[in-house]
Order: structure tokens, then C-alpha cells, then sequence
């Protein structure tokens, strides 16, 4: 199924850009339920590459642990898809790029996964000051949710920037 980059979306991760931009920021991801798509949303503007140094896809409980240093034990008490989890995504992905903010994202598209509901999602939003992690409940397909999720990544992204 071909997917509708919606407007909205692509002009926000272009102020998004801007911004890192004006204030010589470097950004990264750390991504499971959207599985690369902000980062896809991202580097599909020209330039990214001055400020996006890269992202990760860690699905599963192990590549969080390999690739990014989730301890196993955050994931084995708190579920792969909470508020601390989030957390050490941003810890790790900012760790391993080196990168001045960062987002994370963890959450359930479909059937209820640890007892969450299908649209439960938490963003993370890292900077050099602090983590923020936010929980949200999106509804519909598993499309529609990834739209919701991006949209609010970059807003609340793009509000971390203009903080700094």
C-alpha cells in the first residue's frame, strides 16, 4: 500500500530543520514502533544531513540492548514500551551519535502488546538540559497512528528547540 506523505507533516519537519539549523543542533532517533519512518520523514528534505546525524531502528528488546545499551533489566521491569524505556533510548541514541537532541519512540500499533492499547504511544524528546517523555493514546490503522505519532514528535521536538 503506497503511503501519502501528508503536507502537515513534511512543512513541520522542514521548520524542524530550520531551526536545528539557525541554532547549529545536531538531532538523532531512536525508533520501534515507527520502525525509521521519522527518520524517513526527515531525510527526505535536502540539507538534512548537515544536522541529522542518523538513526536507529531497535524493534525488538535485543537490538535496544545491543544497539543502543537498554539494560534489559529497565525493559524486564518496566515493559519495552514505557516511559523508562523511552528514556534510555534517548540516554542511548544521544550516547552513541553524539548528537545534541534526540527522539525516541516506543508504543503499540495493533493488538494490545504488555497491556497497552493498540495507539498507546510514548515520545521522548532529548537535549543536552534534560529527557522529556510524553504518553499518548492515537486511534486508528497502524498508518494513521505513525502519522499522529510524527506529527507530535516534531511539534514537540520543534517546542524542545526553540527552548534552547
Amino acid at each position: 500500500m503506497p503511503f501519502n506523505l501528508d503536507k502537515k507533516i513534511s512543512d513541520l519537519a522542514e521548520i524542524v530543520l530550520t531551526e536545528l539549523k539557525m541554532k547549529e543542533l545536531t538531532l538523532s532517533t531512536a525508533e520501534s514502533a515507527t520502525g525509521g519512518f521519522f527518520s524517513h520523514i526527515i531525510t527526505n528534505i535536502p540539507g538534512s544531513s548537515k544536522n541529522f546525524l542518523g538513526g536507529v531502528v531497535c524493534y525488538s528488546a535485543e537490538a535496544k540492548n545491543i544497539l543502543l545499551d537498554v539494560d534489559f533489566d529497565v525493559i524486564n521491569s518496566f515493559g519495552a514500551i514505557s516511559i523508562e524505556t523511552t528514556e534510555a533510548l534517548l540516554n542511548g541514541v544521544r550516547s552513541k551519535l553524539g548528537s545534541d537532541m534526540a527522539v525516541a519512540i516506543t508504543g503499540v500499533l495493533g493488538t494490545k502488546m504488555e497491556g497497552k492499547p493498540s495507539g498507546q504511544v510514548y515520545i521522548g524528546i532529548g537535549s543536552r538540559i534534560c529527557n522529556n517523555v510524553f504518553d499518548f493514546q492515537f486511534t486508528g490503522s497502524r498508518i494513521s497512528i505513525k502519522k499522529q505519532t510524527i506529527r507530535k514528535a516534531l511539534q514537540l521536538l520543534l517546542e524542545e528547540i526553540e527552548k534552547l
